[in-house]
């Protein structure tokens, strides 16, 4: 427990039935009250989060799957803020405030979003690996977790370099694949691995690399694989190929845990940013690229390299514990601390600012002729 979380009272309102997951459970565990609201209207659910008197309220989805966005079209609270599910603006006035890092939203891009931004000084995006998924530091067998994966169960060769990308194969543009294909025909011991999220798709993929003169046999792909042995067999990757249209998110975080480092290139949109955001917050910000000619330039001095390249996988394997990414009693911290700043920001007058928080607790104004304030 937070010193923050001590001084408020966290609700959580469930608009889902039950599904009996440990994760459920332990979220009913950690609130002071937790609310089910499965099946009622929109309205219903707003007059219940008004009568409770929350000062804050977060949205966990934005415009995906499962969303209550009439709820905070509404607006029970009078400060509502977007976290973590919807990766960018909402484009309306009832969100006050958007939670992001300075990487994945630069100051200089504050215009593009109708929210005020809450910038956290490491990563925005938390997960608890660190806490929950512990199986990566397993050598053998293992009775919950199945046998050690190896690679020529995977389809491998033992000298093959690896080359994934786990992303949906919807990500894949043909810029960023005529990338892929050069390095492969520039390193011809590459292979490149996807999940199988379609057949067709794959199919596809085959197809284009033949035409691009890439042997299609070296394109691998396997189902998705069981949660207990997921992280251990994407560990087998030497390297992630990230998509610059759209990056790697969740994905990231899983593959860095797995001590996969991840070749990334930034665009300007916050989809296009992410990655770059985590990968900087696993220290490995060498790994983040200029353009689509240094992304493969990049790529081909690392995997001709296999000395440097299993260096930099063992400095992630030993440096992941550490590392601001996987602290996720750190970033909650600085996100409780960036809330807090919206309320007393609202209480002492009425608005808005972006927000800035940072580890030394500094004041400074990065949103030049905008309503700043840091903690």
């Amino acid at each position: 427990i937070t010193p923050c979380r001590m001084s408020v009272d966290v609700y959580c309102y469930a608009a889902q039935r039950d599904d009996g997951s440990p994760v459920r459970a332990a979220i009913r565990r950690g609130c002071d009250k937790f609310v089910e609201l499965e099946g009622k209207s929109h309205q219903l659910m707003a007059e219940r989060i008004r009568k409770d008197n929350v000062n804050i309220l977060i949205d966990l989805t934005g415009y995906t799957m499962n969303m209550q966005t009439e709820v905070f079209a509404i607006g029970p609270s009078p400060i509502q803020v977007s976290f973590h599910g919807f990766p960018g603006t909402m484009g309306a006035g009832y969100i006050d405030y958007l939670t992001s890092d300075p990487f994945t939203t630069p100051p200089d891009y504050a215009g593009y979003y109708t929210e005020r931004l809450v910038l956290l000084p490491n990563t925005y995006l938390t997960n608890d690996h660190r806490q929950s998924r512990r199986e990566v530091y397993l050598n053998g067998d293992d009775p919950v977790h199945g046998p050690k994966p190896t690679r020529r169960e995977l389809g491998f060769e033992e000298n093959d370099v690896i080359l994934a990308c786990f992303n949906q194969l919807y990500k894949i543009e043909p810029e960023v694949f005529d990338v892929w294909m050069r390095i492969l025909r520039r390193v011809p011991s590459t292979k490149l691995w996807f999940l199988e999220f379609t057949k067709q798709g794959i199919a596809n993929l085959k197809k284009s690399a033949k035409k691009r003169g890439v042997d299609p046999s070296r394109i691998i792909s396997h189902e998705q694989f069981p949660r207990e042995r997921e992280f251990r067999v994407k560990g087998l990757a030497d390297f992630f190929l990230d998509t610059p249209l759209f990056n790697a998110h969740t994905t990231a975080g899983d593959v860095l845990w797995s001590g996969v480092p991840i070749l990334t290139l930034p665009g300007e949109s916050f989809v296009q940013r992410v990655a770059a955001g985590m990968v900087k917050s696993a220290g490995m910000q060498w790994m983040i690229a200029r353009d689509l000619l240094d992304y493969e330039q990049l790529a081909v001095a690392l995997v001709k390299n296999k000395a440097r390249a299993r260096g930099i996988k063992m400095r992630l394997e030993e440096e992941r514990d550490v590392v601001p990414l996987f602290d996720t009693q750190l970033l909650t911290e600085e996100f409780e601390r960036g809330l807090l700043m919206t309320w007393d920001i609202h209480e002492a007058v009425g608005a808005a600012y972006h927000i800035v928080v940072n580890r030394l607790s500094a004041c400074y104004n990065i949103f030049p002729q905008q309503r700043t304030a840091s903690l």
